[in-house]
């Protein structure tokens, strides 16, 4: 064994070498050089561990940020009265924003990424929490129960994870993998259990097929990779849920493989527009989960995500699903919640995608756990006086029409994946009412 593992490790440098000397072979072809750098750097992403991993990304973001200012500086454009206005109006409101959160509600912020980190390992480390057995049985129905045995919270992100591994065991040629949520093993499967299981299944998907392209590959690869990608979620969904499993395109995207966002939206704008407010919901939810975003009041996503955002459709989306995963994650402390209105109630109440968001989180946690005490809790917090008005607006009104309205015109009407995505709610209420009527 020593000496199998002398070869391995006198090896290694020896590939490490020619995979170098090759790389700069390609530099005479660029396009090639950036596909294989690509390849190459998420093939090594893929051996980082959960810590690595997020050190990596916060490193990466700030080391792009840094190239692209040298760049600006090199170019005079660092330097423009607008440019500049925007650096220092950035620095202000972010100078702002960490001294409110780290001065006035320290807990809370420890509290939040305390919330984030559960959230993250509930659904990756799925595995070993629900004791999932090795080898090709996988016995759905009682893993389900076991999801559910955690009590309320936990279970709707083991429920995610669990669809994600079950999706996972079935990987193969894409042409035959078909009714994963509609075949007898899932027949058994609790309905209310159903909007995440979807959302699993979607990462599973979204995960495989993102590595077999890159930003520099050929639109036409692109575009295949997303017909699979649609096919696939439309093969193995149920009627009405396939909205859940869509979304996973763009919190995989964005986590994962963020130089893909403007390649994917623009081919999906093209090919299946309706696909297209899912996927940026999803990249909305992918920003409360970088690592970079994760300490409270260092980054916050909700300053930059309108200047990043390229439509109106993207906008609306990405501030619904970040209000999405900001209310499901912080749901046992609505004064997190609070905290966030108190810091961007104006900026909050510029459209309704957060309100949007807040609405859809609430269906998602009803559903899964009928009756959940966290939601109803949500629904009836009393903020400070000071908020009443805007907590009104963009949190307790939402809640209540929710509860008492949007779910159970969604759920007999078999349309719960529609929360997956920005849209107009009393509109898609009179809509389905007449059609189920």
């Amino acid at each position: 064994m020593i000496r199998e593992f002398t070869k391995s490790v006198v090896s290694f440098p020896l590939a490490m070498s020619m995979l170098g000397a090759q790389e700069v072979a390609m530099l005479l072809t660029p396009r090639k050089a950036q596909e294989s750098l690509y390849f190459a750097r998420q093939a090594i992403l893929r051996q980082f561990d959960d810590l690595v991993w997020a050190a990596f990304q916060v490193g990466d973001q700030v080391q792009r940020q840094t190239v692209d200012w040298a760049w600006d500086a090199l170019t005079l454009r660092a330097f423009t009265p607008s440019a500049l206005a925007r650096q220092g109006s950035d620095l202000a409101w972010q100078a702002t924003e960490t001294a409110r959160v780290l001065g006035s509600s320290p807990k809370l912020a420890w509290q939040q990424l305390r919330n984030n980190y559960e959230v993250f390992n509930l659904v990756k480390h799925v595995r070993d929490l629900l004791h999932v057995p090795q080898g090709p049985d996988f016995p759905l129905e009682r893993l389900i129960g076991r999801a559910y045995e955690l009590g309320e919270y936990p279970d709707l992100w083991a429920i995610e994870g669990l669809g994600h591994d079950y999706a996972d065991r079935f990987w193969g040629p894409a042409e035959n993998i078909r009714n994963l949520l509609t075949n007898e093993i899932a027949s058994a499967l609790p309905e209310n259990s159903l909007t995440m299981m979807h959302a699993g299944i979607g990462l599973s998907f979204a995960q495989h097929l993102l590595q077999t392209v890159t930003p520099f590959s050929p639109e036409c690869e692109i575009r295949r990779m997303l017909e699979t990608f649609i096919t696939l979620c439309r093969q193995n969904s149920r009627r009405g849920y396939i909205g859940a499993a869509y979304e996973s395109l763009g919190l995989v995207t964005r986590t994962w493989n963020a130089e893909m966002v403007p390649s994917v939206d623009r081919l999906l704008v093209e090919m299946a527009p309706d696909v297209a407010g899912y996927f940026w919901h999803g990249v909305g939810r992918a920003l409360y989960f970088l690592p970079i975003y994760f300490v409270p009041g260092l980054l916050s996503p909700w300053r930059s995500l309108d200047r990043d955002a390229p439509s109106e459709l993207a906008r609306l989306n990405m501030r619904a699903g970040l209000a999405w995963a900001t209310t499901l994650v912080n749901l046992r402390q609505p004064a997190i919640i609070e905290d966030l209105v108190a810091r961007h109630g104006s900026l909050l109440e510029q459209n309704g995608g957060f309100a949007n968001g807040v609405a859809s989180a609430v269906i998602v946690a009803w559903d899964i756990t009928p009756g959940d005490t966290y939601v109803r809790a949500l629904a009836e917090y009393q903020p400070s006086p000071s908020l009443a008005r805007q907590w009104d607006v963009l949190v307790r009104r939402p809640c209540l029409l929710a509860l008492e309205r949007y779910y159970d015109v969604l759920r007999r009407c078999g349309h719960l994946g529609e929360v997956f995505h920005y849209q107009d709610f009393n509109f898609l209420m009179q809509r389905l009412e007449g059609d189920c009527s």
